[in-house]
């Protein structure tokens, strides 16, 4: 469990950024914790902006630190502070009237930001953690903001709908800058690299891959795994289209938590079509296929779905169809032009929906 979850638990909006770069975690977390965003020409030139009255008045103190830190942000306690910090992870928080031009910031100790709940405020937390991954490192940056009533929320809402999109251009700048100096980790191929799954139609001349970062542990996008089938939650992908409309169900239920070799998963919801459950590993991949006759010969497909972890709290999740069939002119015609756009579509839409409800529900953990 991430400290910021604990920190601001059931937050009204969360936003993550991660990057995967070519350095150990302590030489990642050292640059990560003291970059100095004032690096940044661009963020340097809105702080000169904001100071701007000040030197034109003459009362601009030359001497004063510009570093634009996370121990110069917090270095006054009187807005943002640090809340958190342990070995490879710190979270900052606020709470204010953010929608001021002149923020007024409650005063609150760090020891108490998480438990402040006196109407008329809005809260803000960011957290920067640091993980190893393959041989390097990922870092995570997650934004979460929330407020003690709902009249308050709407104020901060508003006025993040108009400082949003600077406030996304300043971490995403402050993480491409990290990267850049850190070095940009080259990920596997997953296009090509061999998969659980592969060796079941090893001369397999058609295989399609797709893949997503889901920002949920691998037990909860698991769960979603073994839910799917027409004979349980359908198939999150376009449920029009193979569902017969029904919405997919946005929830785990009690009871499909698990699925095991041999299992039949109905394709369609009159469940007159079934897919086999070929090779399972808890928590790490889940494979499933067919055989039937097409176009007057056989045609064998498996599906492949694998999780790899990234750090603690997040999940890798690939997606892989491969299949064969003869005779040949068929085989050519599915796996060059109608299976991979039909296909293509639904995975990615099968994809981006897991990876929502996952990260919906790994984001509300706390929330009981």
């Amino acid at each position: 469990m991430r400290a910021i979850q604990l920190q601001l638990p059931n937050p009204r909006h969360t936003e993550i950024h991660r990057i995967f770069v070519n350095a150990k975690p302590d030489n990642a977390w050292e640059i990560a914790r003291h970059f100095d965003m004032s690096m940044v020409p661009w963020v340097r030139l809105l702080f000169d902006i904001r100071t701007l009255p000040s030197k034109i008045v003459g009362s601009d103190n030359q001497n004063i630190d510009r570093r634009l830190g996370i121990d110069q942000i917090t270095q006054e306690e009187t807005g943002f502070m640090i809340i958190h910090e342990t070995e490879r992870e710190v979270v900052v928080g606020a709470v204010g009237q953010f929608w001021h031009l002149d923020i007024p910031f409650a005063k609150v100790k760090p020891d108490k930001f998480r438990t402040f709940n006196t109407p008329g405020w809005g809260k803000v937390a960011w957290a920067i953690t640091v993980e190893p991954y393959l041989d390097g490192s990922t870092i995570r940056f997650e934004l979460r903001t929330s407020a003690t009533d709902d009249q308050s929320w709407t104020k901060l809402n508003r006025y993040y709908h108009i400082i949003g999109v600077g406030s996304r251009l300043i971490r995403e700048s402050l993480l491409a800058h990290i990267q850049a100096d850190l070095g940009k980790m080259k990920l596997p191929d997953d296009n090509h690299r061999p998969l659980p799954g592969d060796e079941l139609i090893p001369d397999s001349q058609y295989s399609i891959t797709f893949h997503t970062n889901i920002e949920a542990p691998p037990p909860i996008v698991w769960r979603y795994l073994m839910q799917l089938g027409c004979d349980r939650a359908g198939w999150y992908s376009i449920d029009w289209l193979d569902h017969a409309g029904i919405p997919s169900v946005n929830h785990l239920v009690t009871g499909w938590e698990t699925r095991n070799i041999g299992d039949k998963l109905a394709a369609t919801p009159a469940q007159d079509s079934f897919f086999e459950v070929y090779s399972i590993k808890h928590e790490k991949y889940f494979i499933i296929g067919g055989k039937t006759v097409r176009a007057g010969g056989p045609f064998k497909m498996t599906w492949a779905f694998i999780l790899e972890p990234i750090g603690e709290d997040a999940t890798h999740l690939i997606s892989r169809a491969r299949m064969e069939s003869s005779p040949k002119w068929a085989e050519w015609l599915m796996g060059n032009v109608l299976y991979p756009p039909v296909h293509g579509l639904m995975s990615v839409s099968q994809l981006k929906n897991i990876r929502h409800l996952a990260e919906r529900d790994a984001q509300a953990r706390l929330s009981s």
